[in-house]
């Protein structure tokens, strides 16, 4: 046992303080602007280091997977892999695939397509894709943090930018995420029995499955948070450098999916302070964690150059105790009304809570002992994993279930809820089978959940009218896509979903700049120059309809084709000839 020695503990010390006046020297020289610039090449570059590195870690322990995997049956691993199948067959073909939150899902995707191709992130606002060449001549950094958008990326420099390519990225992290469940409960609790009921527990949760269909960040970011605590449960399971060097690796990037998830650092000291607490002593921990700090250090300064952002929040105050009343009631009711998420998950979660496993010893013929193990560390564990990601929105502005999109934030509750119902279905079935015979209550608990969450099917293959307009708006500027001759320009408020389609696009503001610029851009584009009349024109905000206002005042126009949703209309409009500059 390699205990921490003390001219260690003081190199280890130097080189903490090394790091963290590195990261203060950063943020602190340069403005919001220089900082948002910098990161939208040292983001992508620190990602790009830290995937290598995982996937390196998954290599250098694929002798601990082989250990830990053989323990167990062939029977399980039939079971495991047929309810994950499951699970994405359905995400697939029952829930729809749409987008859900707009117009952040193209963004995702554009971020994802810039740094697959200029190793840039950032939303491109003005940018071209010409004999297969894409370039961006106006990028700005996003507020959000680009795990998910980097995952995307990988993919793209495979396959080229698609929409359809990122959603099934998404249902294939659906499919990973029942596995996740699988393997926390059954490590914790080392019962296959626990892993399996948890695991189809999750398989069937209707927000789950519907916003897997989507290209949002949450269910990337519900994956990596349990991949993450997953590893590092394994490493106190199994002591040694190369499962730390694992998790040193998950964890940083399980923070870039969203703001909050810097609380996995958290949860993982809890996992090895209950799990493994002797670890805290050793040296390896502690240079390890160098690494995630070394690691985290964009991401670190990436919060720190949005602190400023107001993000939609009345007067700016993103989280206070004054939202808990409005947030409280929706979200915990969320989960008791049976309406959005299953009620029988969460009585077996509450189950899970309060009965202990029984375990059976046999003593040799017919003698047995029944030994019951509350696992309390272990409950403490995930408990704190769901109150953490479930808490933390209480008191965030929009953190409301009921507020616009942003049940997808419950997502990330779903996996430490999931695995500790599957505990309390498990001990459920053992303590009938043993106190009363009744060998058949698992059984009937399985039919129970099939029967139960199917009721949920009509639900999520419900496209929903939320978001119905840029939705709508989405649908029909894929067809004006299609419409747009080579070597034409489309001036719109969205100009991602146009480049990811492989067109020219640039904001609808540019349309209002100089007499020379718009020469220069009529002169390039010998295919013309377009406008898309879209969802901002329509809805009820000064501000961007003012730009549709300007352009259609400004400029001759030529209407290519115009669709109408209820009392939205949306136009593609050729721009003919600058009424105010006509030469």
């Amino acid at each position: 046992m390699h205990h921490i020695r003390v001219g260690r503990m003081f190199i280890l010390g130097i080189m903490y303080l090394i790091l963290a006046a590195c990261a203060v020297a950063w943020a602190l020289s340069f403005d919001n602007h220089q900082l948002k610039a910098q990161l939208q090449w040292v983001s992508p570059l620190f990602m790009e280091i830290n995937f290598f590195l995982m996937v390196i870690g998954f290599l250098i322990n694929l002798r601990l997977f082989r250990t830990v995997c053989g323990n167990i049956s062939k029977k399980t691993w039939i079971f495991v892999l047929l309810i994950a199948v499951g699970g994405m067959l359905i995400t697939m073909f029952v829930a729809p695939q749409t987008h859900r939150i707009f117009y952040d899902e193209d963004i995702y995707l554009n971020v994802g397509q810039n740094i697959a191709e200029l190793k840039r992130a950032g939303m491109c606002n003005d940018g071209e894709n010409l004999y297969g060449q894409y370039t961006c001549r106006q990028m700005e950094y996003n507020k959000d943090p680009s795990g998910w958008p980097y995952l995307v990326s990988v993919l793209f420099r495979v396959t080229g930018p698609s929409h359809r390519v990122a959603y099934l990225l998404n249902n294939l992290v659906w499919g990973l995420s029942i596995l996740v469940v699988f393997f926390t409960g059954f490590l914790l609790f080392e019962d296959e029995s626990t892993g399996l009921f948890g695991a189809l527990l999750f398989s069937f949760i209707p927000e789950g499955l519907r916003w897997a269909n989507t290209t949002a960040a949450e269910p990337s970011a519900a994956l990596f948070a349990g991949l993450a605590l997953v590893s590092v449960i394994l490493f106190a399971k199994h002591p040694g450098k190369r499962p730390l060097f694992l998790a040193s690796a998950l964890i940083p990037f399980a923070f870039q999916f969203r703001a909050e998830s810097g609380m996995v650092a958290l949860l993982a000291a809890l996992v090895i302070l209950l799990m493994a607490p002797g670890e805290l002593l050793k040296e390896r921990i502690h240079v390890f964690l160098l690494l995630i700090f070394l690691l985290a250090l964009p991401h670190l300064v990436h919060l720190y150059a949005m602190r400023g952002e107001g993000w939609g929040a009345p007067d700016g105050v993103k989280f206070s105790l004054k939202y808990l009343n409005q947030n409280f009631p929706v979200n915990a009711l969320f989960y008791l009304k049976n309406s959005r998420f299953p009620l029988l998950l969460t009585i077996l979660f509450f189950a899970g809570l309060g009965m202990p496993m029984m375990k059976i010893k046999q003593a040799g013929g017919e003698a047995k002992t029944v030994i019951k193990f509350f696992a309390w560390k272990q409950k403490t564990i995930l408990l704190s994993w769901f109150l953490a990601f479930w808490g933390i929105f209480l008191i965030f502005y929009a953190g409301s279930y009921n507020y616009g999109a942003d049940v997808r934030f419950s997502l990330l509750s779903y996996i430490p809820l999931a695995v500790l119902a599957g505990f309390g279905a498990s001990a459920l079935g053992r303590w009938a089978g043993e106190k009363y015979d009744l060998k058949w209550v698992s059984t009937a608990l399985v039919l129970l959940i099939f029967f139960w969450c199917f009721s949920f099917l009509p639900y999520i293959r419900a496209e929903t009218q939320e978001a119905w307009g840029a939705r709508a708006d989405h649908r029909y500027a894929e067809l004006m896509a299609q419409m747009l001759p080579p070597n034409s320009l489309v001036l719109t408020h969205n100009p991602n979903m146009f480049l990811l389609w492989g067109k020219n696009a640039a904001q609808a503001s540019i349309a209002t700049g100089t007499r020379e610029h718009l020469k220069h851009l009529f002169g390039r584009y010998q295919g013309g120059v377009y406008f898309h009349y879209n969802f901002w024109c329509n809805v009820d905000d000064p501000l961007q309809q003012s730009f549709c206002k300007k352009i259609l005042k400004r400029f001759d126009t030529e209407k290519v084709v115009s669709f109408k949703e209820r009392d939205y209309t949306f136009v593609l409009y050729k721009l003919r000839r600058d009424t105010r500059n006509p030469k």
